[in-house]
């Protein structure tokens, strides 16, 4: 999972900037971090064509990455329907001496950083939301309730307060795109597929076929009782 054409992002900066060691200092701050699922951002695809997401990206298939990104459309080339996207934090405490401001142990966490009142949604014009639902548990969000279909160009950025972008002022300017440039916090990340319409036929012919059965069983013990 070490090319562009097989993994999302992969980070090439930051990571000697990341503990996760427990610290003596209380936290000053907390950082927080949201991710959105968009249609395409027709800005950047004027400049950067979308990193593709493969067959070999199976449902299930977990991907880490850094956040948040400088980041690109991405294509769903998987073969089959998105129909849930799940992120998991991976970093959950961040310290960097060196950076301004300089950070001792700050809790990262999920939150409102677009300030719209909703976690995982998206305020931006012209940018509309794949999924409906967005669930947090803990350091785990979900996207559900809508569909990426094969085929389809979409935008899933990450924002964090504060900007920890490469390039913002904080973390340090990432190498020029197609590299990856992705920031200092770490997800993990997998889809599930919308089941293909032949399976959930056969699904639900399996199940009408048990269901039968155990009803002309239970009838020929009613009959022999």
């Amino acid at each position: 999972m070490t090319t562009i054409a097989t993994k999302i992002v992969f980070s090439t900066l930051g990571v000697a900037g990341i503990s996760l060691l427990s610290s003596l200092t209380p936290a000053n701050a907390t950082i927080l971090v949201e991710p959105t699922v968009t249609t395409q951002n027709e800005d950047i695809l004027r400049t950067r064509n979308p990193r593709a997401l493969g067959p070999e990206i199976t449902p299930g298939l977990v991907i880490e990455y850094g956040v948040p990104d400088v980041a690109n459309n991405l294509l769903n080339a998987t073969g089959r329907d998105i129909g849930s996207l799940v992120f998991e934090l991976e970093t959950l405490s961040y310290t960097n001496s060196s950076s301004t401001p300089a950070f001792n142990n700050e809790p990262v966490q999920w939150g409102d950083v677009n300030g719209d009142g909703k976690i995982g949604f998206s305020n931006v014009p012209g940018l509309n939301d794949f999924f409906t639902n967005v669930t947090v548990t803990d350091n785990v969000l979900t996207y559900s309730g809508g569909v990426i279909p094969n085929g389809t160009v979409f935008f899933n950025p990450f924002s964090s307060q504060p900007d920890l972008r490469p390039g913002r002022g904080i973390i340090p300017p990432a190498p020029p795109a197609p590299a990856d440039q992705d920031g200092p916090i770490r997800v993990k990340s997998y889809y599930t597929a919308v089941p293909e319409p032949t399976s959930a036929l056969g699904l639900l012919l399996l199940g009408g076929i048990s269901l039968a059965s155990r009803l002309q069983r239970k009838l020929k013990q009613q009959i022999n009782s």
